[in-house]
């Protein structure tokens, strides 16, 4: 029997076992001369039919009879044609099929190649090879550049290949030839005792010389093989060791010959060290070799598989052994080439549920199953390590096990961990990778599915809980059952729940789950989609049987819902704090409220919002917050309002389940950022425009059933109960387990941070898997939307054109171009018309009831230089239309047999609302039924109205980054009002809305235009003067939050209030507005008074003088007024650049310091208004703040780029001098503060030491010793514009309070101040805040969390989540203590704080007041 023959016989061998009945060709078999009788006795003498078919086929290419393969042919053609005709095939030499088993690369080698393989010993290709060329060529190039006594290792685990490898790497007749001039030796090992290796080096002697008596121990064979290959004729020779388990066999073979080696365990190679080139295998095929691999046992292409494959090959990870024992059992027995897509699932379904034992051999793979091969592995272990390998049973499938993870499980330090962990990584059980960190080196393992179905199919049930609960108890033991101090190794937090469950310590799941610190903490690390699912899934046991805390797992589960994502971004903010803002009947408050009365050391602050928008009415319509992994730029709402599919600028959408915060699924296909997501009518399609030039059709309908129609990890899945455990036969199962596939990982979105798959080798093929794609745009594509049957779609662009498309097929039906870009378009109801926004201010409507589009009309806005953001039609004669500053209807009337001409077309149209002066539009949307409409400002906000009405309803508030998408969810029918509004921000969360339940909205407030004070005999109260966005002013109660009175003196709407003041006694109220109107209120008769006008703009500075007496305004002209009982004013001419600030010089209030913004410093005399003395010229600056020492000789200039200037005010100053004194007596020259290079926004000297803080556009804050010159502390805290500090001298928690994107309140008492220098500037990277030690000019002060232990903090942060500009507590030791407050909103302007430090009052930019008291821990 010739090669080719032999090879047929082989590659057919799975399909002969599988079909052929040896006791109905026996009797051929004897009458054809093919076997002898005793031959057939033999093989009869298999106990199984297949293993009868194998004798056979083992038997016939021993057999010198040249027909014998003809014979054996012709034998199978009466009852097995199709087999015979395969054969045949096989057996012509033209044939791929003949050819392939010659060389792996184009699969054709010379016979002189494949006779010198078969005498080398060099075994056939399996069936169905599968090149794999870069892994051939690495193992070619280490052998061409070996040296005499070096060994090439081929290293991988069970399955992997390894063989193949080094049989197909010698399928080279350079290698063979040039390099080991055909002296290459195979040998089989395998698991071999010393007798057996004894005896494969004797057949290895008598090979090479068969003259000679066989050694008799394998020291002399060592030395006979050593004599004879030092012969010359085989100096270039080569030995392949096959299967290599032990360091005896390397020892054995290491006489100074070239060696390759295959292995599952790289440390029998320790004895040669130094000498080993090692070739590491993955453990499986790449997605594409396994499509390949199985294309090619079915004969057909890779795109004519069915869809189960990418799934086996999702849950086999590629495994060559698992897929060549599938590939047998997926064939149709009697056609090879048929798709059973039923058979595919049924074996799909025991791939899924581990059921490996059913997976027996059909072909020619070594082992009958599975875990029969890796049985092999295991079977060498010693005790110990084997106990190492059974604490893997504990943990789940595709997860990274960190380093430190070990270190907990087995009590050990590192590098007992490192010693016990590198025996299972050396024999190829546990994977390693070595994962790149910005500051360190992270160490994670993993173990392959494979092998863990087979530990955990060995150990017993109370055997695996018993791993549970000794990881639990390790943990706990850890944290000293501080469950808030579990650490952030990006394993434990991800995976509490489920050791939990498996440990049946189910008890713990209300202590831990409704523990505000754990929440926390397992928030940081995992986000809230994670904690979620966790409440999901162990419910029934978080509640505890009696259901006694139902009411508090959905307290906490709305406060994750809505709140989490702010422990996320924020990473400072204490959760208690936090928890302190729900509403007072939440449970989430009063543990919250338990805690804080339980800590002695840190404070915590009681909120009282007064507002439309306060936090509890916010929490009351906000139904979910979701993370996103970027900025949201497109977002819309499934057809169930359960789910909902959002962008970022990934090119990626993703489907999320509403309540959950679970990633569902992806769409994959564009290339650059989506501007706009837009379902079809009938739900079952969306589009998408995308930055890329595309336009996007997707199947929705198919992603969703598949959702619908799977159990795995839905949730719309029943809810996680109590396990009920069956007994079926020798396997367990557990009725209600946590998941279909218990050994599953989480979702893509719920995976370990930085998750790293070992066991994938490459990529996986990334395909476009849209339904059709639109190229004809020529730049960014900003809008796309469907017709309202479905047909067809309209999209626009920045290429000043939009087009019409049929939705079924990739067909551009019309081009309408436009002077300008084109923002948004829309279709109209009956489909006839489209309508188009521009960047030139018009909407344009087009008529398609004709052969071509035609513009049949053009709305002109109000505003011309506006941008149109969004249309939609109303009715067929009706558009709503939104730009930057308005709100527009357009009214038409025609009849339907009319000539529409655009010349004669007219309209009527009518305004919504227009924004406000110091705002934009950004985004709108309308309801289904055009009821309502949504429209997001560039306050971040989002305001609903009624759009028949044109009443404002309510006001949502609570993004912190621009809101660029907005839509409401379906109407199931026409008669039902939406329920939802979504909303996709800047700040990376998308936010689910309650539509229906919502109240009529009332005012908002100014963040600017209010004023607090302390009346005289109360040192924690205020009174509170704010301003409404009704131009009504309300003096509010800081004690009740009762609203005391509201002025009825309605100043006109567009004459609106900008500032008010209250007089340090309470007993007056001034305001100003925006024509420069001033104001004067009693608060006791409640009787106003009009003192006058700046008549020359609006007034920037309002203040009452000390005593209250005098009221002082400041125009933006710089005309200063003084208004003074009796009607009597005093107007002063001020600095021409304008004034900062003024400050009453005496008691007797006669002189006025009038700070400029150019830099100078003048007193004027307040009776007759004529200027006292120049105590500062002009040097061109740019002020942007003051401040005054209490003791009235310093003041403090603020500037854009040059820090702060100290100015020494002089006591002798010459009064009524013209000239500059800064050569009297007393004064100095300005000293310069500050290391930044930013504009300061603010600055404040504390008035009980000699310092000043000085806060910055960047968020730094700098305390520096004005009297010393030194920088003493960096306060770093805020990510944007620090807009107001206050210095408190009477609390013993804090010195200093700042405002901006937050609050907070900072200790100084322990900071450990540096050594007194000079303040010289240099270069700013010196002075970054972050990298600034002790010593010299300071050190940072990194926010510390009040409630947090100092020795458990985490080393790192693996939160995905965290945003880049968030700092890390990394030095804690000798730091300054803060506690934080997270406003709704992106900042605050103001903030007073009341004498002993206890209250708090600030306006956020979201027009809510906050009233903070320091809550007392003994009340």
């Amino acid at each position: 029997m010739n090669t080719v023959e032999k090879a047929a016989l082989l590659r057919n061998r799975d399909a002969i076992v599988q079909n052929v009945e040896f006791n109905y060709i026996k009797e051929k078999l004897v009458a054809y001369g093919v076997l002898s009788v005793q031959e057939v006795q033999d093989v009869d003498c298999e106990k199984t039919k297949s293993a009868k078919v194998r004798r056979l086929l083992d038997l016939l290419p021993e057999i010198g009879v040249k027909e014998t393969f003809t014979t054996f042919v012709k034998i199978l053609e009466e009852d097995y044609d199709w087999i015979a005709e395969r054969l045949s095939e096989c057996n012509n030499r033209d044939s791929p099929d003949a050819a392939s088993h010659l060389n792996s690369d184009p699969f054709a080698a010379p016979d002189s190649l494949q006779h010198s393989l078969i005498q080398c010993g060099i075994p056939f290709p399996p069936p169905h090879l599968i090149p794999r060329h870069t892994k051939v060529s690495q193992i070619r190039e280490c052998l061409k550049a070996m040296t005499q006594g070096q060994f090439v290792v081929i290293h991988g685990m069970a399955g992997a290949g390894k063989s193949v490898l080094a049989a197909e790497s010698m399928r080279d007749t350079d290698l063979m030839v040039s390099t080991f001039g055909n002296n290459v030796y195979w040998l089989t090992v395998g698991q071999t005792g010393t007798d057996t290796l004894l005896t494969k080096m004797q057949a290895l002697c008598e090979r090479l010389d068969h003259t000679v008596l066989p050694p008799l121990s394998v020291d002399q064979a060592t030395e006979r093989l050593r004599r004879l290959m030092t012969d010359p004729s085989r100096k270039n020779s080569l030995i392949i060791l096959d299967d290599v388990w032990r360091g005896e066999v390397v020892r054995a073979f290491d006489f100074g010959c070239r060696i390759l080696m295959t292995t599952r365990d790289a440390s029998v190679t320790d004895v040669v060290h130094g000498r080993v080139l090692l070739v590491k295998v993955q453990d499986g095929f790449t997605q594409e070799e396994s499509m390949s691999y199985l294309a090619n046992c079915f004969n057909i292409s890779a795109q004519e598989l069915p869809e189960q494959a990418n799934d086996i090959y999702l849950e086999s990870k590629g495994s060559p052994m698992v897929l060549s024992l599938l590939a047998p059992l997926l064939a149709d027995r009697g056609e090879y080439q048929r798709i059973d897509a039923h058979r595919w699932d049924h074996y799909l379904g025991k791939l899924r549920d581990r059921r490996y034992t059913q997976l027996k051999r059909h072909g020619s793979y070594n082992y009958e199953t599975i875990n029969e091969a890796i049985a092999i592995s295991f079977d060498h272990l010693d005790q110990e390590t084997r106990r190492s390998l059974n604490d893997f049973v504990i943990f789940l499938d595709d997860v990274n096990i960190p380093a430190p993870v070990l270190q907990v499980l087995w009590n050990c330090s590192r590098y007992e961990m490192e010693e016990r962990i590198s025996l299972l990584v050396a024999n190829s059980l546990v994977a390693q990778h070595f994962q790149e960190q910005s500051s360190n080196c992270v160490v994670l393992y993993g173990i392959h599915d494979l092998l863990l179905d087979y530990l955990k199919s060995h150990l017993t049930a109370e055997e695996q809980r018993d791993a549970h609960r000794k990881l639990i108890d390790s943990y706990f033991a850890e944290c000293n059952h501080y469950f808030g101090a579990l650490p952030d190794d990006n394993y434990i937090l991800w995976f509490l729940g489920y050791h939990l469950y498996k440990a049946e310590y189910t008890e713990l799941f209300p202590q831990i789950y409704l523990n505000l610190p754990f929440i926390s903490a397992k928030l940081r690390a995992t986000g809230p989609s994670d904690l979620l699912n966790d409440f999901r899934k162990y419910k029934d046991y978080i509640s505890e049987a009696s259901g006694r805390n139902s009411q508090r797992v959905e307290d906490y589960t709305h406060f994750i819902r809505t709140c989490g994502h702010i422990v996320v971004q924020c990473h400072h903010l204490d959760i208690n704090q936090l928890a302190l803002q729900q509403p007072k009947n939440s449970c989430v408050y009063n543990d919250a409220l338990e805690m804080a009365k339980m800590s002695k050391d840190r404070f915590y602050l009681e909120c009282r919002s007064v507002g439309s928008q306060t936090k509890e009415s916010m929490d009351q319509v906000l139904r979910s917050t979701i993370l996103n992994y970027g900025h949201v730029t497109a977002a819309c709402f499934t057809q169930d309002g359960q789910r909902l599919l959002s962008a970022v600028d990934d090119g990626q959408i993703r489907m999320w389940d509403v309540d959950s915060g679970k990633e569902l699924h992806r769409f994959v296909g564009h290339n650059g950022s989506i501007h706009q997501l837009s379902l079809s009518r009938d739900a079952k399609r969306f589009v998408s425009s995308s930055a890329d030039g595309s336009v996007k059709v997707w199947d929705l309908s198919a992603v969703i059933s598949k959702l619908d129609g799977t159990p795995l990890d839905h949730p719309s899945s029943p809810p996680f109960h109590p396990p009920c455990t069956i007994v079926m036969g020798s396997r367990t199962l557990v009725a209600g387990e946590i998941e279909h596939r218990p050994n599953k990982t989480p979702s893509p979105r719920m995976r370990q941070d930085s998750w790293h798959n070992m066991f994938d080798v490459g990529d996986r093929l990334v395909n476009d898997n849209s339904l059709k794609t639109y190229t004809g745009h020529t730049n960014e594509v900003l809008g796309a939307r469907f017709s309202e049957n479905g047909a067809l779609v309209v999209s626009c662009g920045l290429d000043n054109t939009a087009r019409i498309w049929l939705s079924t097929a990739c067909m551009e039906l019309g081009v309408l171009d436009h002077p300008e870009p084109v923002t948004t378009c829309c279709f109209s109801d009956c489909g006839f018309f489209v309508a188009t926004g521009c960047t030139d201010s018009m909407i344009r409507l087009w008529n398609g009831n004709v052969s071509l589009y035609t513009c049949v009309a053009a709305f002109h806005t109000q505003n011309s230089s506006s941008r149109i953001l969004f249309i939609s039609f109303l009715s067929d004669t009706s558009i709503l239309s939104v730009s930057d500053t308005e709100i527009l209807r357009f009214d038409w009337t025609w009849s339907s047999d009319e000539e529409l001409e655009s010349d004669s077309f007219g309209y009527v149209t009518n305004c919504l609302a227009n924004a406000n002066s110091n705002c934009c539009y950004n985004c709108a949307t309308v309801t289904d039924d055009r009821q309502l409409l949504a429209v997001s400002t560039s306050k971040d906000n989002i305001l609903l109205y009624n759009i028949d009405s044109t009443e404002q309803i309510f006001e949502y508030v609570g993004h912190t980054g621009t809101v660029n998408t907005l839509h409401f969810s379906p109407s199931t029918n026409s008669d039902e009002p939406p329920k939802w509004l979504l909303s996709g921000s800047a700040d990376k969360t998308l936010k689910v809305w309650n539509v229906a339940d919502v109240e009529r909205v009332e005012c908002s407030l100014s963040c600017t235009a209010f004023h607090a004070v302390c009346p005289p005999d109360q040192s924690s109260d205020f009174l509170i003067a704010t301003v409404g966005s009704d131009n009504h002013i309300q003096v509010v109660s800081g004690s009740s939050c009762e609203t005391l009175l509201t002025t009825n003196d309605v100043e006109s709407s567009k004459d609106q209030v900008e500032m008010c003041v209250l007089s340090h006694r309470s007993s007056m109220m001034a305001w100003s507005t925006l024509s420069g109107l001033v104001k004067l209120m009693s608060l006791d008769k409640k009787e106003v008074k009009t003192l006058g006008h700046h008549s020359d703009a609006r007034v920037t500075l309002l203040k009452f003088s000390p005593s209250d007496v005098l009221l002082l305004t400041v125009s933006s002209e710089g005309c200063i007024k003084i208004w003074k009982p009796r009607n009597e004013t005093v107007t002063i001419t001020g600095p021409p650049k304008g004034v900062v600030d003024c400050f009453f010089i005496e008691s007797e209030e006669k002189t006025l310091m009038v700070c400029g913004a150019d830099g100078s410093i003048r007193l004027w005399s307040i009776d007759t208004g004529l200027p006292i003395s120049l105590i500062l010229d002009n040097y061109g600056l740019n002020l942007t703040c003051v401040d005054r020492a209490s003791n009235r000789q310093w003041l403090a200039q603020g500037t854009i780029t040059e820090g702060v200037r100290i100015v020494h005010i002089p006591l002798d100053a010459e009064p009524c001098s013209s000239k500059p004194v800064k050569n009297s007596k007393g004064f100095r020259n300005p000293n310069r503060l500050g290391h930044q290079v930013v504009p300061v926004r603010v600055c404040r000297f504390a008035n009980h030491v000699q310092l000043i803080a000085i806060g910055y556009d960047n968020g730094t804050i700098e305390i520096f010793d004005y009297l010393r010159n030194t920088l003493q502390a960096t306060l770093e805290a805020h990510q944007s514009w620090v807009r107001d500090l206050q210095w408190c001298q009477n609390s013993p928690f804090f010195q200093l309070v700042s405002l901006g994107d937050r609050i907070a309140w900072w200790d100084l008492s322990s900071a450990r101040f540096g050594t007194s220098t000079s303040n010289v500037l240099r270069n700013p990277t010196h002075f970054n805040g972050s990298n600034h030690l002790a010593g010299g000019m300071g050190f940072p002060l990194t926010p510390i969390t009040p409630g947090s232990s100092f020795s458990s903090a985490s080393s790192f942060s693996s939160s995905r989540f965290i945003s880049t500009g968030t700092t890390q507590s990394s030095h804690l030791d000798g730091l300054v203590q803060t506690v934080e407050f997270q406003t709704r909103g992106r900042y605050a302007s103001k903030l007073f704080v009341s004498c002993d430090g206890r209250a708090l009052v600030t306006v956020s930019d979201s027009g809510i007041l906050y009233i903070l008291h320091q809550l007392s821990q003994h009340d």
